[in-house]
Protein backbone atom coordinates (compact mmCIF):
# COMPACT_ATOMS: atom_id res chain seq x y z
CA UNK A 1 0.00 0.00 0.00
CA UNK A 2 1.49 3.66 -0.88
CA UNK A 3 2.48 5.68 1.85
CA UNK A 4 2.95 9.04 2.00
CA UNK A 5 5.68 9.07 4.57
CA UNK A 6 9.21 6.56 5.06
CA UNK A 7 9.68 4.19 7.45
CA UNK A 8 12.09 6.31 9.61
CA UNK A 9 9.20 8.52 10.60
CA UNK A 10 7.16 6.40 12.05
CA UNK A 11 7.86 2.69 12.39
CA UNK A 12 4.72 1.51 12.32
CA UNK A 13 3.43 1.17 8.76
CA UNK A 14 -0.44 1.18 10.12
CA UNK A 15 -0.13 4.47 11.48
CA UNK A 16 1.77 5.66 7.87
CA UNK A 17 -0.93 4.30 6.08
CA UNK A 18 -3.47 5.72 7.89
CA UNK A 19 -2.18 9.07 8.00
CA UNK A 20 -1.68 8.59 4.33
CA UNK A 21 -5.34 8.06 4.40
CA UNK A 22 -6.16 10.99 6.15
CA UNK A 23 -3.98 13.24 4.06
CA UNK A 24 -5.61 12.17 0.86
CA UNK A 25 -9.17 12.26 2.10
CA UNK A 26 -8.48 16.03 2.64
CA UNK A 27 -7.03 16.97 0.08
CA UNK A 28 -10.19 15.13 -1.92
CA UNK A 29 -12.52 16.95 0.03
CA UNK A 30 -10.78 20.48 -0.66
CA UNK A 31 -10.59 19.04 -4.33
CA UNK A 32 -14.72 18.23 -4.24
CA UNK A 33 -15.57 21.36 -2.79
CA UNK A 34 -14.03 23.08 -5.61
CA UNK A 35 -14.86 21.54 -7.88
CA UNK A 36 -18.44 21.64 -6.92
CA UNK A 37 -18.54 24.99 -6.96
CA UNK A 38 -16.80 25.25 -10.36
CA UNK A 39 -20.32 23.10 -11.75
CA UNK A 40 -22.89 24.44 -10.22
CA UNK A 41 -21.40 27.93 -11.26
CA UNK A 42 -22.20 26.24 -15.60
CA UNK A 43 -25.26 24.82 -14.63
CA UNK A 44 -27.02 27.87 -13.54
CA UNK A 45 -28.74 29.46 -16.04
CA UNK A 46 -28.49 33.64 -14.52
CA UNK A 47 -25.73 36.49 -13.83
CA UNK A 48 -22.27 36.25 -12.32
CA UNK A 49 -23.82 37.18 -8.95
CA UNK A 50 -26.70 34.36 -8.68
CA UNK A 51 -23.96 31.85 -9.93
CA UNK A 52 -21.60 32.54 -7.27
CA UNK A 53 -24.01 33.02 -4.31
CA UNK A 54 -25.83 29.38 -5.06
CA UNK A 55 -22.07 27.91 -5.95
CA UNK A 56 -21.02 29.08 -2.90
CA UNK A 57 -24.00 27.95 -0.43
CA UNK A 58 -23.90 24.43 -2.38
CA UNK A 59 -19.88 24.21 -1.61
CA UNK A 60 -20.87 24.88 1.88
CA UNK A 61 -23.67 22.22 2.01
CA UNK A 62 -21.07 19.75 1.21
CA UNK A 63 -18.26 21.07 3.86
CA UNK A 64 -21.24 20.20 6.11
CA UNK A 65 -23.24 17.52 4.74
CA UNK A 66 -24.26 14.46 6.80
CA UNK A 67 -21.13 12.62 5.59
CA UNK A 68 -19.14 14.22 8.70
CA UNK A 69 -16.25 12.76 9.68
CA UNK A 70 -16.14 10.30 6.69
CA UNK A 71 -14.96 13.23 4.90
CA UNK A 72 -12.03 13.59 6.76
CA UNK A 73 -10.81 9.94 7.94
CA UNK A 74 -9.10 7.40 5.62
CA UNK A 75 -12.26 6.25 3.76
CA UNK A 76 -13.69 6.80 0.32
CA UNK A 77 -16.49 9.11 0.34
CA UNK A 78 -14.26 12.13 0.23
CA UNK A 79 -12.43 10.55 -3.29
CA UNK A 80 -15.17 9.49 -4.66
CA UNK A 81 -16.63 12.94 -4.40
CA UNK A 82 -14.21 15.22 -6.05
CA UNK A 83 -13.76 11.90 -9.07
CA UNK A 84 -17.84 12.35 -9.37
CA UNK A 85 -18.00 15.99 -9.45
CA UNK A 86 -15.18 15.61 -11.85
CA UNK A 87 -16.70 13.56 -14.20
CA UNK A 88 -20.12 15.77 -14.02
CA UNK A 89 -18.09 18.89 -14.85
CA UNK A 90 -16.65 17.55 -17.80
CA UNK A 91 -19.55 16.22 -18.80
CA UNK A 92 -21.03 19.96 -18.75
CA UNK A 93 -18.13 21.00 -21.08
CA UNK A 94 -19.09 18.62 -23.66
CA UNK A 95 -22.39 19.68 -23.65
CA UNK A 96 -21.26 23.60 -23.83
CA UNK A 97 -19.03 22.19 -26.61
CA UNK A 98 -21.62 20.22 -28.58
CA UNK A 99 -24.52 23.16 -28.37
CA UNK A 100 -22.48 25.88 -29.09
CA UNK A 101 -24.00 28.28 -31.92
CA UNK A 102 -21.10 28.72 -33.43
CA UNK A 103 -17.59 27.25 -33.60
CA UNK A 104 -18.77 23.93 -32.26
CA UNK A 105 -15.87 21.42 -32.07
CA UNK A 106 -16.72 18.05 -32.88
CA UNK A 107 -13.52 16.38 -31.59
CA UNK A 108 -13.87 18.65 -28.11
CA UNK A 109 -17.48 17.51 -27.39
CA UNK A 110 -16.19 13.76 -27.74
CA UNK A 111 -12.81 14.35 -25.85
CA UNK A 112 -14.72 16.14 -22.88
CA UNK A 113 -17.35 13.28 -22.69
CA UNK A 114 -14.42 10.21 -22.67
CA UNK A 115 -13.14 12.27 -20.20
CA UNK A 116 -15.84 12.81 -17.81
CA UNK A 117 -16.42 8.66 -18.33
CA UNK A 118 -12.93 8.26 -16.86
CA UNK A 119 -13.73 10.51 -13.84
CA UNK A 120 -16.46 8.24 -13.15
CA UNK A 121 -14.61 5.10 -13.90
CA UNK A 122 -12.63 6.24 -11.10
CA UNK A 123 -15.03 6.79 -8.78
CA UNK A 124 -16.50 3.69 -9.50
CA UNK A 125 -13.28 2.39 -8.73
CA UNK A 126 -13.66 3.67 -5.67
CA UNK A 127 -17.18 3.29 -5.02
CA UNK A 128 -19.10 0.53 -6.86
CA UNK A 129 -22.39 2.42 -6.61
CA UNK A 130 -20.39 5.20 -9.04
CA UNK A 131 -21.47 3.10 -11.84
CA UNK A 132 -25.22 4.72 -11.65
CA UNK A 133 -23.53 7.77 -13.45
CA UNK A 134 -23.72 4.91 -16.25
CA UNK A 135 -27.23 6.09 -16.31
CA UNK A 136 -26.10 9.35 -17.86
CA UNK A 137 -24.38 8.09 -21.22
CA UNK A 138 -27.39 5.27 -21.41
CA UNK A 139 -29.90 7.69 -22.24
CA UNK A 140 -27.50 9.90 -23.54
CA UNK A 141 -26.61 7.15 -26.14
CA UNK A 142 -30.53 5.97 -26.95
CA UNK A 143 -30.59 9.64 -27.94
CA UNK A 144 -27.94 10.74 -30.28
CA UNK A 145 -28.32 6.95 -31.86
CA UNK A 146 -32.50 8.32 -32.72
CA UNK A 147 -31.10 11.58 -33.84
CA UNK A 148 -28.38 9.67 -35.66
CA UNK A 149 -30.89 7.91 -37.08
CA UNK A 150 -33.02 11.40 -38.40
CA UNK A 151 -29.99 13.39 -39.36
CA UNK A 152 -27.61 11.59 -40.45
CA UNK A 153 -24.65 14.11 -39.34
CA UNK A 154 -20.97 12.88 -38.93
CA UNK A 155 -21.11 15.26 -35.65
CA UNK A 156 -23.96 13.02 -33.80
CA UNK A 157 -21.89 9.83 -34.83
CA UNK A 158 -18.55 11.16 -33.26
CA UNK A 159 -20.71 11.84 -30.49
CA UNK A 160 -22.39 8.53 -29.93
CA UNK A 161 -18.94 6.55 -30.16
CA UNK A 162 -17.79 9.53 -26.98
CA UNK A 163 -20.36 8.23 -25.17
CA UNK A 164 -20.23 4.53 -25.86
CA UNK A 165 -16.64 4.78 -24.92
CA UNK A 166 -17.46 6.92 -21.77
CA UNK A 167 -20.09 3.67 -20.76
CA UNK A 168 -17.75 1.32 -21.46
CA UNK A 169 -15.11 3.08 -19.27
CA UNK A 170 -17.47 2.88 -16.01
CA UNK A 171 -18.58 -0.40 -17.21
CA UNK A 172 -14.94 -2.07 -17.35
CA UNK A 173 -13.81 -0.18 -13.51
CA UNK A 174 -16.90 -2.03 -12.25
CA UNK A 175 -16.14 -5.43 -13.83
CA UNK A 176 -12.29 -5.19 -13.71
CA UNK A 177 -12.11 -5.75 -9.48
CA UNK A 178 -14.66 -8.81 -10.28
CA UNK A 179 -12.39 -10.30 -12.54
CA UNK A 180 -9.42 -9.78 -10.76
CA UNK A 181 -11.25 -11.42 -7.63
CA UNK A 182 -12.61 -14.11 -10.03
CA UNK A 183 -8.71 -15.30 -11.26
CA UNK A 184 -7.95 -15.17 -8.08
CA UNK A 185 -10.59 -17.07 -6.07
CA UNK A 186 -12.65 -18.92 -8.78
CA UNK A 187 -8.98 -21.33 -10.60
CA UNK A 188 -8.98 -24.79 -10.51
CA UNK A 189 -5.73 -24.20 -8.33
CA UNK A 190 -7.82 -22.63 -5.92
CA UNK A 191 -10.89 -23.36 -3.22
CA UNK A 192 -13.47 -22.01 -4.91
CA UNK A 193 -16.05 -19.77 -2.86
CA UNK A 194 -19.84 -20.40 -3.66
CA UNK A 195 -20.26 -17.06 -5.63
CA UNK A 196 -17.97 -18.76 -8.39
CA UNK A 197 -20.97 -20.55 -9.84
CA UNK A 198 -23.59 -17.86 -9.71
CA UNK A 199 -25.06 -16.73 -13.12
CA UNK A 200 -23.35 -13.54 -12.32
CA UNK A 201 -20.35 -14.43 -10.26
CA UNK A 202 -20.24 -11.17 -8.17
CA UNK A 203 -17.84 -10.52 -5.56
CA UNK A 204 -19.46 -7.50 -4.59
CA UNK A 205 -22.74 -9.11 -3.76
CA UNK A 206 -20.97 -12.14 -2.00
CA UNK A 207 -19.36 -10.18 0.45
CA UNK A 208 -22.33 -7.55 1.13
CA UNK A 209 -24.84 -10.58 1.29
CA UNK A 210 -22.90 -13.25 3.34
CA UNK A 211 -20.84 -11.06 5.54
CA UNK A 212 -22.99 -7.99 6.15
CA UNK A 213 -26.57 -9.33 5.41
CA UNK A 214 -27.15 -6.72 2.70
CA UNK A 215 -30.19 -8.06 0.32
CA UNK A 216 -33.38 -6.82 -0.41
CA UNK A 217 -35.65 -5.86 2.60
CA UNK A 218 -32.71 -7.53 4.42
CA UNK A 219 -32.37 -4.93 6.48
CA UNK A 220 -36.51 -3.85 6.91
CA UNK A 221 -36.43 -5.64 10.66
CA UNK A 222 -37.64 -4.08 14.27
CA UNK A 223 -34.22 -3.49 15.53
CA UNK A 224 -33.07 -1.54 12.73
CA UNK A 225 -35.99 0.77 13.11
CA UNK A 226 -33.42 3.74 14.34
CA UNK A 227 -31.03 3.26 11.86
CA UNK A 228 -34.53 4.23 9.46
CA UNK A 229 -35.04 7.43 11.47
CA UNK A 230 -31.42 8.47 11.13
CA UNK A 231 -31.64 7.67 7.67
CA UNK A 232 -34.54 9.46 7.40
CA UNK A 233 -34.36 12.70 6.60
CA UNK A 234 -31.33 12.36 3.86
CA UNK A 235 -33.49 9.67 2.22
CA UNK A 236 -36.19 12.57 2.03
CA UNK A 237 -33.81 15.08 0.54
CA UNK A 238 -32.87 12.38 -1.94
CA UNK A 239 -35.91 11.98 -3.02
CA UNK A 240 -37.56 15.14 -2.70
CA UNK A 241 -35.07 16.59 -4.73
CA UNK A 242 -34.26 14.15 -7.53
CA UNK A 243 -37.97 14.25 -8.56
CA UNK A 244 -38.21 17.97 -8.54
CA UNK A 245 -35.50 18.12 -10.74
CA UNK A 246 -36.66 15.35 -13.05
CA UNK A 247 -40.18 16.29 -12.99
CA UNK A 248 -40.31 20.11 -11.86
CA UNK A 249 -37.26 21.69 -13.62
CA UNK A 250 -38.97 24.47 -14.71
CA UNK A 251 -40.20 24.98 -10.73
CA UNK A 252 -36.25 24.61 -9.83
CA UNK A 253 -36.12 27.48 -12.34
CA UNK A 254 -38.77 29.85 -10.96
CA UNK A 255 -36.60 30.14 -7.92
CA UNK A 256 -33.60 31.69 -9.70
CA UNK A 257 -35.49 33.93 -11.68
CA UNK A 258 -37.20 35.39 -8.25
CA UNK A 259 -33.70 35.85 -6.82
CA UNK A 260 -33.21 39.43 -6.17
CA UNK A 261 -29.78 39.14 -6.82
CA UNK A 262 -30.30 39.23 -10.56
CA UNK A 263 -31.95 37.89 -13.41
CA UNK A 264 -32.10 34.62 -14.76
CA UNK A 265 -30.05 33.28 -18.16
CA UNK A 266 -30.88 32.61 -21.66
CA UNK A 267 -32.53 29.98 -23.27
CA UNK A 268 -29.43 27.74 -24.27
CA UNK A 269 -28.37 28.19 -20.26
CA UNK A 270 -31.72 27.01 -19.20
CA UNK A 271 -31.88 24.16 -21.39
CA UNK A 272 -28.19 23.04 -20.12
CA UNK A 273 -29.83 23.31 -16.71
CA UNK A 274 -32.41 21.02 -17.66
CA UNK A 275 -31.19 18.70 -19.02
CA UNK A 276 -28.39 18.39 -16.45
CA UNK A 277 -30.49 18.23 -13.79
CA UNK A 278 -32.64 15.85 -15.24
CA UNK A 279 -29.59 13.06 -15.89
CA UNK A 280 -28.16 13.68 -12.41
CA UNK A 281 -31.63 13.11 -10.98
CA UNK A 282 -31.80 9.65 -12.11
CA UNK A 283 -28.66 7.98 -10.21
CA UNK A 284 -29.73 9.48 -7.27
CA UNK A 285 -33.07 8.65 -6.90
CA UNK A 286 -31.60 5.23 -7.62
CA UNK A 287 -29.33 5.36 -5.04
CA UNK A 288 -32.23 6.11 -2.44
CA UNK A 289 -34.06 3.37 -3.66
CA UNK A 290 -31.49 1.14 -3.06
CA UNK A 291 -30.56 1.78 0.16
CA UNK A 292 -34.35 2.56 1.54
CA UNK A 293 -34.95 -1.51 -0.29
CA UNK A 294 -30.96 -2.98 -0.24
CA UNK A 295 -28.68 -1.51 1.77
CA UNK A 296 -27.22 -0.97 5.48
CA UNK A 297 -29.59 2.07 5.21
CA UNK A 298 -27.60 4.73 7.67
CA UNK A 299 -25.06 4.87 5.01
CA UNK A 300 -26.83 6.83 3.20
CA UNK A 301 -25.81 9.77 5.16
CA UNK A 302 -22.64 9.16 3.76
CA UNK A 303 -22.47 7.35 0.38
CA UNK A 304 -24.98 10.71 -0.91
CA UNK A 305 -22.16 12.65 -0.46
CA UNK A 306 -21.29 12.32 -3.86
CA UNK A 307 -24.12 13.07 -5.27
CA UNK A 308 -24.44 16.96 -6.62
CA UNK A 309 -27.78 17.23 -7.26
CA UNK A 310 -29.11 17.77 -3.77
CA UNK A 311 -26.55 20.23 -3.11
CA UNK A 312 -27.78 23.10 -6.23
CA UNK A 313 -31.48 22.38 -5.08
CA UNK A 314 -31.23 23.20 -1.64
CA UNK A 315 -29.09 26.30 -2.52
CA UNK A 316 -31.06 27.50 -4.68
CA UNK A 317 -34.11 27.03 -2.02
CA UNK A 318 -31.74 29.10 0.41
CA UNK A 319 -30.69 31.82 -2.27
CA UNK A 320 -34.90 31.82 -2.52
CA UNK A 321 -35.55 34.98 -0.60
CA UNK A 322 -39.52 34.67 -0.79
CA UNK A 323 -40.92 31.28 -1.71
CA UNK A 324 -44.40 31.82 -1.49
CA UNK A 325 -47.13 31.81 -4.87
CA UNK A 326 -48.45 28.11 -5.84
CA UNK A 327 -49.00 26.02 -3.06
CA UNK A 328 -46.93 23.10 -4.71
CA UNK A 329 -44.31 20.73 -3.52
CA UNK A 330 -41.19 23.15 -3.64
CA UNK A 331 -42.94 26.01 -1.63
CA UNK A 332 -44.65 23.52 1.54
CA UNK A 333 -41.19 22.26 2.20
CA UNK A 334 -38.93 25.24 1.72
CA UNK A 335 -41.08 28.30 2.82
CA UNK A 336 -41.00 29.08 6.33
CA UNK A 337 -37.11 28.68 6.99
CA UNK A 338 -37.65 24.90 6.72
CA UNK A 339 -34.49 24.99 4.25
CA UNK A 340 -32.20 26.43 7.13
CA UNK A 341 -33.65 23.74 9.14
CA UNK A 342 -32.34 21.23 7.16
CA UNK A 343 -29.02 22.89 7.42
CA UNK A 344 -28.97 23.52 10.77
CA UNK A 345 -30.08 19.58 11.12
CA UNK A 346 -27.24 18.32 9.04
CA UNK A 347 -24.68 20.73 11.10
CA UNK A 348 -26.11 19.22 14.62
CA UNK A 349 -25.61 15.43 13.07
CA UNK A 350 -22.34 15.63 12.25
CA UNK A 351 -21.72 16.01 16.20
CA UNK A 352 -23.81 13.16 16.97
CA UNK A 353 -22.10 11.11 14.23
CA UNK A 354 -18.95 11.98 15.09
CA UNK A 355 -20.12 10.07 19.00
CA UNK A 356 -21.11 7.45 17.63
CA UNK A 357 -18.37 7.17 14.97
CA UNK A 358 -16.35 7.04 17.65
CA UNK A 359 -17.62 4.52 19.70
CA UNK A 360 -18.00 2.08 16.83
CA UNK A 361 -21.48 2.20 16.45
CA UNK A 362 -23.93 3.07 13.41
CA UNK A 363 -23.93 5.18 10.86
CA UNK A 364 -20.31 3.30 10.12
Amino acid sequence: MFSAFPSFIHPSPIIRHAVTGVIVSHISHLGAVFTLYVLIQRIIPSDKAVKQHVAFTAACLHVISPAGLFLSSPYGESTFAFTAFLGILCYIRAQEHQHASAGQSIFATAAWTILSGLSFAISTLIRSNGLLHGTIFLIDAFTTLRTLLATRRPAHFFHLVSVIIAGSLIALAFALPQAIAYAEFCTPYTSSRPWCTHIIPSIYSWVQKHYWNVGFLSYWTPGNIPLFLLAGPMLFVLFFTALSAYFEPSRVLVRIDRSTIGPAGGAANSALFTHMTSQLAIPQFILAIMALTSFHVQIINRISSGCALWYLVLAIALNDPSPSGPEDAWSVLFRNGRTEFLVRLMAGYAIVQGGLYANFLPPA
